[in-house]
């Protein structure tokens, strides 16, 4: 019976995968408005090929297909060195990309590469403090 009870425990376990908690960027929660209108006048996740935002959905933010390369367009107002940290959004997600770069004042992008089909959250941060969230799935 100890056994039995024992097989269905390692089972169980091994179906949920990891029992490590999901990866985190460290930033999360409300974004900072005051913080992002220090430093950005716009920011806007795009389709790199057709330079345009994908489609809006109501559950999963804006919507792309798999084969879309996707960057973040900014109107930065200084310069400022800007993390982006991508997460999955679903089921003991993990970061598919976190990166941190100097962006010049003015006009600038940061490529992503392309996605999976899945949600994702892009967390946004500056000296630390979360400026933006930017959702968007993928299918």
């Amino acid at each position: 019976m100890l056994v039995a009870i024992g097989a269905v425990i390692v089972l169980t376990a091994l179906a949920c995968g990891s029992l490590r908690p999901p990866e985190d960027c460290g930033v999360g929660g409300t974004a900072d408005e005051s913080a992002f209108s220090q430093h950005f006048s716009q920011m806007e996740l795009v389709s790199a090929a057709a330079g345009e935002p994908g489609a809006e959905d109501p559950e999963m933010g804006t919507m792309f297909a798999p084969a879309d390369t996707l960057e973040i367009r900014a109107q930065t107002v200084n310069s400022v060195e800007m993390r982006a940290c991508v997460q999955e959004r679903v089921g003991g997600g993990g970061i598919v990309f976190d990166q941190t770069l100097a962006l010049p004042q003015g006009s600038t992008s940061l490529p992503l590469g392309s996605f999976s089909e899945g949600s994702y959250v892009i967390r946004v941060a500056v000296g630390g403090v979360l400026v933006r969230n930017l959702s968007f799935g993928v299918r």
